[in-house]
């Protein structure tokens, strides 16, 4: 029964060992607890044909459910997912011959491993750590995590105390076998050596939310200066919107002077199909922001473009109290949601959007409607743009635009009618 409960604790071990791993690499299919259980279920699996003692039907097992497991539990291709279940199961497989050939033709201990329950679960705690350390080596090859971040001690802190924690082990072992110890200090050396294995694990799972920390810290920063960028860009579009119409205005007021004096209808029609072609009366300012004016200028151009009926109507002093970035990134993720919805319209009749904002005493009201022939996804109770989103930013559009109502004490509602999706916010400026 012991040898048994031995063999359960490795098998527990590793599956950790997956779960963390290949979570450090890839992301997640579904939520990490459905993960977890999964990959434990698989390990259960794995037990069971470990029992029957088929060298063959065991590898083949092993390296099926690995491979099973990885495609479908993380974003990855089935060719990757087929090197790294073959992989991580050929490093397990390495790491215990690593430790068995040292302990019996360097160490010099003929039976390591065989003895009795305290040995194997020794020995079992040392392919483990092996097998830690060398899965962690290849995830930082293909992290390129090798080269450190200045500053950034954690990889370095990991990587000693699997290290040390090797070291241990193999003390630990070497003393058992050559010592003739009482069973209290054999049991405390075990508990000491289970402790070690937990402890490791536990510094693996704090690196991995340092490491998601970082890149969640890295992609905030780029996203702050893509915003940044954007409101330079739209305040110096409208600056140049605003030339526009004033030469539009005086070309509209010349041409209808010219169709009011010429009674020629030839003359007329080309007058008129000039007007129409270079849209003179394209109106350009939409509410006294500069920056929101020459957003919704580039979303007038696209749905005049695609056809889109865009109405828009902004009250004065709605908006005066929001950054210019929080005004690029609440907007432009509502405009790029609905535009991409409405553009995929071409089965219904009406392709439309209506952005209202509004002021009801210290609180800002925005509401934007728009058609919407394909139902967005629903991900744990959050819509889901249909937009295709490249390198793993899926979803981060409705991201920003909770952090941006959150910072201004607001609340948000979506909600999906046939061919209609509208969602509300609510600000308290």
């Amino acid at each position: 029964m012991e040898i048994i409960m031995s063999y359960i604790f490795s098998h527990l071990v590793e599956a950790i060992v997956l779960w963390m791993s290949m979570s450090q690499m890839y992301e997640h299919r579904y939520k990490q607890w459905v993960t977890g259980i999964a990959i434990m279920i698989g390990h259960a699996v794995m037990f069971g044909v470990f029992l029957t003692g088929n060298i063959y039907f065991i590898t083949a097992i092993n390296n099926s459910t690995y491979i099973l497991l990885i495609a479908l539990l993380f974003n990855i291709s089935k060719r990757s997912a087929v090197f790294w279940g073959i992989i991580l199961n050929a490093m397990n497989a390495l790491s215990e011959l690593i430790m068995f050939f040292t302990a019996r033709y360097i160490v010099g201990i003929e039976n390591a491993g065989k003895k009795d329950t305290v040995d194997i679960i020794f020995m079992f705690c040392l392919c483990n750590i092996s097998y830690f350390l060398i899965t962690q080596t290849l995830v930082f090859i293909k992290k390129r995590s090798i080269v450190f971040d200045k500053g950034d001690m954690s990889k370095i802190l990991l990587m000693g105390s699997l290290t040390t924690s090797l070291i241990v082990f193999m003390t630990y072992y070497i003393i058992g076998t050559t010592w003739d110890l009482h069973q209290k200090e054999t049991i405390w050396m075990m508990i000491s050596s289970i402790g070690l294995v937990c402890s490791d694990i536990l510094i693996l799972w704090s690196n991995i939310k340092i490491d998601e920390r970082n890149a969640e810290n890295e992609r905030i920063k780029i996203q702050l200066e893509q915003e940044k960028a954007d409101a330079r860009y739209y305040k110096l579009e409208n600056e140049k919107n605003e030339s526009l119409e004033i030469l539009r205005h005086d070309m509209n007021n010349h041409l209808n002077t010219m169709l009011d004096m010429e009674t020629n209808s030839d003359l007329k029609d080309y007058i008129t199909s000039i007007m129409e072609q270079y849209n003179i009366k394209k109106r350009t300012t939409f509410s006294n922001n500069n920056v929101l004016n020459g957003l919704i200028s580039e979303y007038n151009s696209k749905c005049y473009i695609e056809n889109i009926e865009f109405v828009v109507d902004i009250r004065p002093g709605t908006i005066d109290d929001i950054a210019a970035t929080d005004i690029v990134a609440l907007f432009g993720n509502i405009l790029s949601n609905a535009y991409e919805a409405a553009k995929q319209c071409e089965e219904i009749n009406e392709k439309y959007i209506e952005l209202v904002v509004k002021r009801k005493q210290e609180t800002t009201l925005i509401k934007c409607v728009n058609s919407c022939a394909v139902p967005p996804k629903i991900i744990g109770g959050n819509f889901i743009s249909i937009k295709k989103d490249s390198d793993r930013k899926h979803g981060y559009g409705m991201k920003s635009i909770d952090k941006i109502v959150d910072k201004y004490h607001g609340s948000h509602i979506e909600q999906f009618d046939e061919n209609e999706f509208t969602i509300s916010i609510m600000l308290m400026i």
